[in-house]
């Protein structure tokens, strides 16, 4: 099985965990996780990281080798969380538990990140998790909405295989120049156009529903009476893709022959 290592934009500040038995919590925090060995302390503690920082996690065997957790029903650590830098990171991550059969807890979406939940040999909880953009937050009442619904895995599954990577800014800037209905940058890029009558806008959002079916890549769509606004993003890189100016180029063309 080919070695797995967690992505460099993985962000954790750090976390120090009493564990009862180093070399198990190294084979779950190393040999799964995919976390990098930085220093040991005899065989009583390491330290371990992402991308070469000095270190995210600390394990340490000094509540005695063999020591039971904490039991249900007391107070302490909830969970450790840690963040990966996009969508196909989560999902590689989650490829390689299933990959080494590691059971999970749950999944959920919260509407700001999706997240899944595990527990690592000495029963700490362990949630994995990407943050969607804030701008995709959902909002109510001047705050944030955060809630919780089943994560689809088989769709986050989707995305460890997108080969594809996210534009540099200068790139989409030079490609929106042949698009000129759209504008943005690389976080995503949009387009509002105004229609003589309703039943045109609908019609166009069907046209653009069938672009979007033909090339597995759907846009966001707001329709307001006459007015259409779509917002194309690659979720799976957090950003603007290939895919998202293909699609923008091919709504280009729809326009020009009405």
């Amino acid at each position: 099985m080919p070695e797995y290592v967690v992505p460099d934009g993985v962000r954790i500040g750090h976390v120090h965990l009493s564990v009862s038995d180093l070399e198990r919590a190294e084979r779950f925090y190393c040999g799964v996780l995919g976390f990098e060995v930085m220093q040991r302390w005899g065989d009583e503690a390491l330290f371990a990281a992402a991308g070469g920082y000095h270190h995210h996690i600390g394990l340490n065997i000094w509540a005695g080798r063999g020591a039971s957790p904490a039991p249900p029903g007391h107070t302490g650590l909830y969970h450790v969380a840690i963040l990966y830098p996009s969508r196909r990171a989560l999902a590689q991550a989650y490829l390689r538990l299933r990959a080494v059969r590691y059971p999970i807890d749950g999944a959920a979406d919260h509407g700001v990140s999706e997240a899944i939940y595990l527990q690592d040999p000495d029963q700490n909880g362990i949630e994995i998790y990407r943050d969607r953009p804030a701008s995709e937050w959902p909002r109510k009442d001047g705050g944030i909405a955060m809630g919780t619904r089943r994560l689809d895995l088989e769709g986050l599954l989707a995305a460890a295989s997108y080969q594809g990577d996210a534009l540099r800014g200068e790139d989409v800037l030079t490609a929106l120049a042949r698009l000129p209905h759209f504008r943005g940058d690389e976080n995503a890029i949009r387009a509002e156009i105004a229609w003589p009558s309703f039943a045109a806008a609908v019609g166009f959002v069907d046209e653009v529903a069938r672009l979007a079916e033909r090339q597995n890549h759907h846009p966001d769509v707001d329709l307001r009476y006459r007015q259409v606004r779509l917002a194309l993003r690659s979720h799976d890189v957090d950003g603007v893709s290939r895919r998202d100016i293909e699609l923008a180029q091919a709504v280009e063309d729809l326009l020009g022959e009405v």
